[in-house]
């Protein structure tokens, strides 16, 4: 009894007006798992209310515990009875107190309404078997009102399986207000409905549904509508009569609870479907139950952005969370589609109903997503955003007119994210393949080898490169004049790496046919100016010796070192300069570079006297280790912007432009420098920047795989394959998804571009390179069955965390206000490092959020704060009571936010 007391009681209910109400508070008390351990059964009729409990209780507990819950003057223990509410006469319910120890186990069905009142109500739904009969998905569209889009997305989503030449079994199961019906009510005959179906299963004699599934196939033959087949729910649409048979009437004690999954998954495979899509009754209707409560079902909900919509899908995946979570790793996700909004005017409230919906669909999740990385489970349950378009608003009748209308939409290309992943076929692309045949450790640590040299551009030597697109504009646009520009690029965008390319080919001709652009008339050399310190000394002996030969070639004089000309510019720093003689001291840098006699004196004579007969392009790289002090120091960011804005305006006035530049720069130098119109200055050079989007991400990481030798001898031109020829190829590399094609994990491509990229949709080049040498290294020594692939999922899990503490280190190096911030957060007492987060939990103030949010470290949501998985790693945060990340979501989040800046 004292172990009673001690649970927190219920609210009393508000009101008991009938026997209904008496059994449905019992059962929402057995939810909560409120009841006592001696309580059996609560059974109330309109006459009286049986309450079943163990021999052993006194009854004096018994009528004590129920006056504890209905309250003392609903419960009259003297007189056995419970007094329901009344308008002033007395309205007794007879109670009456029944012991047994021989209760029936409750035979619980999908159904939202429950027959029996027992304590098991606290517990999820008896699971299903482990996978359904035919390895043909069913997918179950759902919406909590109607008029949201649901249908049409459900159209869509067909259309979009079967342009892909692949079968669908389209199920109008809306017994109550059909849509599809309607549409193909004058394109084919129907001979065959869901109806028809449902009688035939509810009257077979066995478990296999054969009478059912033989006539359903002889007849769904007809009613093919070019790779859809379509089962309407009545073969009468106009007949406005409620349904003669329902999806309940076939959860008999005699038949498997989920019989409907089970038929159509067999009707399915008899018609040759590869998916089965079921547009299902809107609302909490039991015409829907017995399919939203298979977890071996991808449940997608469809709903507006308004509250009544929202909240009530919200309340009904929180349902399906308690009531049938996934339980085994193929039991799928759901899935989510917010329609009927205007980006423009609803931006914010897309981002609130996303994270909403997400937290939700994340609890039908728990029993298997709670155990992943943190980027998994956001980036398997995917939400889906369809604009509004005044179009969609009133459907025509014709199914052809409908389907055009869906494609013309972009509704077919839309569904694409959640039905293109059904299609997926395991694949055997095995490391073994390999030229020699290989083992699978050979390839991996062959990768690692390759993929750590790169990792670092002063460690890379003489390597081919992999041109962006960055770089192809950069040759395109001086094939016939040298190039004065500025390429502007973060920390392990690739700066140095490509300064290498520039400096170890002999001409600038060279590196344009290098970058994949012949034709070019420049056969000028490239002359090194500054070097980054880094650079491996062999590498540096390299250019040395290569700008040593072009200067004795074209002045016959000894150039300056690096060395030397670093000096010059520190001792400059020294003295008060203006803008004219920081540039004069640049080009006098130049010419000494070339082994010119220039001083700051007469280092524009020299030079344009040398311009007289003779080319060449000045490179310049590792600014950032010259100018330590640029945020605070006044004379450096007057040294930068001469050098990149006055010195290439000069250089700009020689006619025919015979001397070039390329100066290699980070982003942040040059806001600090450039104070007045930075972001015009930006804009000048930014087709030139080292920015890596996803494309350019994925075909460099096929580049590095390429180089370590995965695909052998098959002919692979990185440069010109398409996204889908490179994804196809990563397949040997990282497989399908982090786990079997066929299991309910994430895409690999998609939870690596989830997990490397900060809130500003940038990936860094070092992080990819480091990502796939750490990931290879680690995937040595796995067991057989990641034998289809290089990089293990365990081994991809685990170098997100080292990457992140490198990603830390270069930003810290980098951006150093930025790394002063970073530093605060990564000191912070444990307690206050989770996520999300308010800014005076954490320390810090609007300006420095700005600032990290700026630069890709935060992203602000609903008031708090995420960090997204690249970062959160190296600071040590973690997710708050059990949340975790909704990467994907704020993913789409900012593609949008930047979709609507364009």
């Amino acid at each position: 009894m004292n172990e009673q007391a001690e649970t927190p009681l219920p609210a009393h209910p508000d009101h008991l007006f009938t026997w209904l109400d008496v059994n449905q508070y019992f059962a929402d008390l057995a939810q909560q798992a409120g009841w006592p351990p001696w309580l059996r059964e609560v059974d109330a009729y309109w006459d009286s209310a049986r309450v079943l409990v163990d021999p052993a209780v006194p009854t004096d507990e018994v009528w004590n515990w129920l006056r504890q819950v209905l309250g003392p003057l609903t419960i009259d223990p003297e007189r056995s009875v419970l007094l329901l509410d009344d308008a002033g006469d007395e309205r007794p319910l007879a109670v009456e107190i029944e012991r047994t120890n021989q209760l029936a186990p409750p035979d619980r069905r999908p159904r939202w309404n429950d027959r029996r009142v027992v304590a098991e109500l606290s517990q999820s739904l008896p699971p299903p078997k482990p996978a359904l009969p035919h390895d043909v998905p069913i997918v179950a569209f759902h919406s909590f009102k109607g008029g949201v889009g649901r249908t049409l997305h459900c159209v869509a989503a067909a259309r979009r399986i079967a342009d892909s030449g692949r079968r669908v079994l389209l199920v109008d199961a809306d017994l109550e207000a059909p849509g599809v019906t309607w549409m193909v009510a004058d394109s084919t005959r129907i001979d065959f409905s869901y109806e028809d179906f449902l009688a035939l299963v509810h009257g077979a004699t066995d478990e296999t549904y054969t009478e059912a599934i033989s006539i359903g196939r002889k007849f769904l033959a007809n009613q093919e509508l070019d790779g859809i087949v379509v089962m309407p729910s009545r073969r009468h649409h106009l007949r406005v009569a409620p349904p003669r048979i329902e999806p309940v009437d076939l959860l008999t004690t005699d038949r498997d609870p989920y019989v409907l999954t089970e038929a159509l998954n067999e009707l399915g495979h008899a018609v040759g479907a590869d998916v089965v899509l079921v547009d299902l009754r809107a609302g909490s209707s039991e015409l829907s139950a017995p399919l939203l409560l298979d977890p071996r079902v991808l449940r997608v909900f469809v709903t507006t952005i308004s509250d009544q919509s929202v909240r009530g899908t919200t309340q009904l995946i929180t349902e399906l969370a308690r009531r049938a979570p996934a339980r085994q790793q193929t039991d799928p996700d759901c899935g989510l589609v917010i329609t009927q909004f205007n980006p423009q005017d609803h931006d914010g409230r897309v981002a609130s109903v996303a994270t909403e919906l997400r937290n939700a669909a994340m609890l039908v999740s728990r029993n298997i997503s709670l155990e992943r990385n943190q980027v998994d489970a956001d980036v398997a349950i995917p939400v889906i955003s369809s604009q509004f378009e005044s179009g969609l608003l009133n459907l025509p009748a014709s199914w052809d007119d409908v389907v055009r209308l869906a494609t013309r939409s972009g509704l077919t290309n839309l569904m694409g994210e959640l039905v293109d992943p059904l299609l997926a076929e395991d694949q055997m692309l095995h490391p073994a393949a390999q030229p020699d045949d290989l083992t699978a450790d050979v390839v991996r640590d062959n990768l690692a080898k390759v993929a750590d040299a790169l990792v670092y551009a002063e460690q890379a030597g003489e390597h081919d490169f992999l041109p962006t697109d960055a770089l192809r504009n950069l040759a395109q646009a001086h094939r016939t004049e040298l190039p004065v520009e500025v390429v502007i690029g973060s920390k392990g965008a690739g700066k140095t790496f490509t300064y290498l390319q520039l400096c170890t080919r002999p001409t600038w001709a060279a590196f344009t046919e290098a970058a994949g652009v012949p034709g070019s008339t420049l056969a000028v050399p490239t002359v090194a100016v500054l070097a980054s310190t880094t650079l491996k000394s062999h590498v540096e002996e390299t250019i040395t010796a290569r700008r040593t030969a072009t200067a004795d070639r074209l002045t016959g004089r000894e150039p300056a070192s690096f060395l030397k000309i670093r000096e010059t510019i520190r001792e400059a720093l020294g003295r008060e300069m203006s803008p004219a003689r920081w540039r004069r001291l640049w080009l006098a840098c130049f010419g000494q570079a070339l082994g010119l006699d220039a001083t700051e004196d007469n280092a524009e004579e020299a030079l344009t006297t040398f311009a007289g007969k003779n080319s060449v392009v000045f490179v310049l790289d590792g600014l950032e280790d010259l100018f330590q002090n640029f945020v605070d120091d006044r004379r450096e960011q007057h040294a930068l912007r001469a050098l990149l804005v006055d010195c290439p305006d000069w250089l700009r006035t020689l006619r025919g432009r015979p001397l070039g530049l390329v100066a290699f720069v980070r982003r942040d130098l040059i806001r600090e420098a450039i104070n007045q119109n930075v972001a015009q200055f930006e804009r000048r050079y930014e087709k030139y920047a080292l920015r890596w989007n996803q494309d350019e991400a994925l075909r460099l990481t096929v580049w590095v795989c390429q180089r370590g030798g995965i695909f052998g001898n098959t002919e692979l031109q990185v440069r010109a394959a398409g996204r889908e020829e490179l994804s196809a190829h990563m397949l040997a590399v990282w497989g399908e998804k982090m786990g079997t094609a066929k299991s309910r994990e994430a895409r690999s491509e998609v939870w690596f571009f989830a997990a490397l990229s900060d809130f500003n949709q940038q990936i860094q080049a070092r992080d990819i390179v480091s990502f796939i040498a750490t990931a290879a290294e680690s995937s040595i020594g796995s067991d057989e069955r990641w034998d289809d692939r290089v990089l293990t999922p365990l081994a991809m899990r685990n170098a997100l965390p080292l990457c992140s503490q490198k990603k830390i280190e270069a930003i810290s190096e980098e951006n150093r206000p930025v790394g002063r911030l970073l530093a605060r957060l990564r000191s912070l007492d444990a307690s206050q490092r989770s996520l999300p987060f308010k800014l005076d939990v954490v320390g810090l103030n609007s300006q420095e959020a700005e600032l990290l949010e700026a630069n890709g470290v935060m992203l602000a949501e609903d008031g708090q704060y995420w960090i997204p998985e690249i970062f959160r790693h190296g600071l040590n945060f973690t997710m708050r009571s059990g949340r975790r990340p909704r990467v994907l979501a704020v993913a789409h989040l900012v593609r949008r936010r930047n979709d609507l800046a364009s």
